[in-house]
C-alpha cells in the first residue's frame, strides 16, 4: 500500500494502529518523568506525522513531543528545556524501536498571555543517531546532547 493510500484511505493499516499504540505508550511514559514538576503546565506526545515511504514500504515517522511552559514564561530557561529535551527522548527512543524515525520533533510553548497574541513555539529536532546515543550511552548526558 503506498503512503498516499495510508494516509487518504479508510482502512486502518497495522503500521497505523502500531504507531498509534507507540504513540500512546511514549505519553505515558513522558507524563510519568514530568508530571509534577514545576514549570511545566502540560506534556504530551502529540501526534506522529508519517513524512515519507522508506524503500521497503514501511512509513518514516517523525514523533512529536509538546511541552507548554506557561503563559506568563517569557523566555524558557534554556537549562530546563534540555532538561525535557532528555525526558522527552527517554520516553520516545524505546517506544519507537524498530520504526524508520526521521528526526524526532521537541515542541516548546510559552508566552502568548494577551488577548490577541498566540503562543510561541520553539523546537528541537534531534537525529535518531543522537537520540539514541542519549538513551543508550550514560556518559552522554544532557549537556553532551546540547
Amino acid at each position: 500500500m503506498s503512503l498516499l493510500e495510508r494516509l487518504l484511505g479508510d482502512d486502518s493499516p497495522d503500521e497505523q494502529v502500531d504507531l498509534e499504540d507507540r504513540q500512546e505508550r511514549a505519553d505515558d511514559d513522558l507524563h510519568a518523568r514530568v508530571d509534577g514538576r514545576a514549570a511545566v503546565e502540560d506534556c504530551a506526545v502529540t501526534g506522529v506525522a508519517v513524512v515519507n515511504e522508506g524503500p521497503d514500504g514501511e512509513p518514516v515517522v517523525v514523533p512529536i513531543a509538546r511541552f507548554s511552559l506557561g503563559e506568563d514564561v517569557e523566555e524558557p530557561d534554556y537549562d530546563r528545556v534540555w532538561e525535557l529535551v532528555g525526558d522527552a527522548l527517554s520516553a520516545l527512543v524505546p517506544a519507537f524501536e524498530g520504526v524508520f524515525v526521521r528526526h524526532y520533533d521537541v515542541q516548546f510553548t510559552f508566552d502568548g498571555d494577551e488577548l490577541f497574541e498566540a503562543e510561541e513555539c520553539r523546537r528541537v529536532a534531534l537525529t535518531p543517531e543522537l537520540a539514541e546515543r542519549y538513551v543508550s550511552d550514560a556518559g552522554f548526558g544532557v549537556d553532551a546532547l546540547r
